[in-house]
């Protein structure tokens, strides 16, 4: 069973689908508001659309507002002998950057300095002046969306007190954000996707002129990078730093040379990817799930 919404970003659908069918596996599409947990004295029970059930297997997309019940309602199936890939704590985990951070600092892998806050300050953002520019990103956004860009950290903390707007609370929680040093100049990065412990595609992406983000969605050029080159080593380790089964990792290179990490995601697209490399990620990640599962089962 795919927990998702097949219309968004449906070339990704369209890939595991081709790849089902090369291997003989049936896919199930369930929507994430239409499951339930229902509990009585005797039981809980996982629910679609009010019937009680438990996948065999289980691949969760698109559910990132969904965390209220989807946690709850995986974790109460993989209690009961479901095979979930990506645990749905570490998967929502990995959505916050902050969090990311943290889990590859502890497990040491290579991170670019970051300074998280929900309020910026000039005494906080002292440690990022001598970089030749600043990046304020929400920690929760995704392909690109919300990044701004900064000449100085001086710029960033004007243009803040310039918004009230940004700082509006929102029901039950608001926004934190990261900020970090503009690295190598901006405008390049990689992205990694990893599947079971194993980098499967690698690329790098440049940006159009004048844009600092990398994303292909916004018009980045991308380049297939040999399996062997050292961001691969360094997503496999971000991937287990975050308890992930799969997913995407973006990593930049510093001056130094170093690799280091900019984000993992467990619900990273791999359609962009797999038609740049040639790969077949979607198929690496149902190789995954029958074989934790045992073969002959449906998805």
């Amino acid at each position: 069973m795919v927990l998702h919404y097949p219309e968004v970003r449906y070339p990704n659908w369209e890939l595991l689908c081709k790849a089902a069918q090369a291997r003989g596996i049936r896919l199930t599409t369930w929507e994430p508001h239409r499951l339930q947990v229902h509990c009585t004295d005797g039981r809980v029970s996982g629910c679609y659309d009010g019937e009680p059930v438990r996948p065999e297997i289980i691949l969760h997309r698109t559910v990132a507002t969904f965390q209220g019940i989807v946690i709850p309602v995986l974790q109460l199936w993989a209690s009961e002998g479901a095979t979930v890939l990506n645990e749905p704590d570490a998967a929502y985990r990995s959505r916050d950057k902050l969090l990311t951070y943290l889990a590859l600092h502890r497990a040491r892998v290579p991170i670019v300095h970051t300074i998280a806050f929900v309020e910026p300050s000039e005494a906080a953002m002292r440690s990022l002046t001598d970089h030749r520019g600043a990046i304020l990103k929400p920690a929760h956004g995704v392909r690109g969306e919300g990044i701004r860009t900064f000449r100085s950290t001086v710029e960033l903390l004007a243009t803040w007190a310039d918004n009230p707007e940004q700082r509006t609370p929102v029901p039950f929680a608001r926004e934190h954000y990261v900020a970090q040093p503009v690295v190598g100049g901006g405008g390049r990065d990689v992205r990694a996707f990893v599947v079971a412990g194993a980098c499967v595609a690698l690329m790098q992406r440049h940006a159009v002129a004048g844009e600092v983000r990398a994303n292909l969605t916004l018009g980045a050029t991308p380049t297939q990078l040999p399996i062997d080159h050292p961001a691969a080593s360094t997503a496999v380790a971000a991937l287990d730093a975050c308890g992930l089964d799969y997913g995407g990792v973006d990593l930049i290179e510093d001056d130094d040379g170093t690799v280091r990490v900019l984000e993992v995601d467990a619900w990273a697209g791999f359609a962009g990817i797999s038609a740049v490399t040639g790969e077949d990620v979607a198929g690496a990640i149902l190789h995954l799930a029958m074989t934790r599962r045992g073969r002959g089962a449906a998805v």
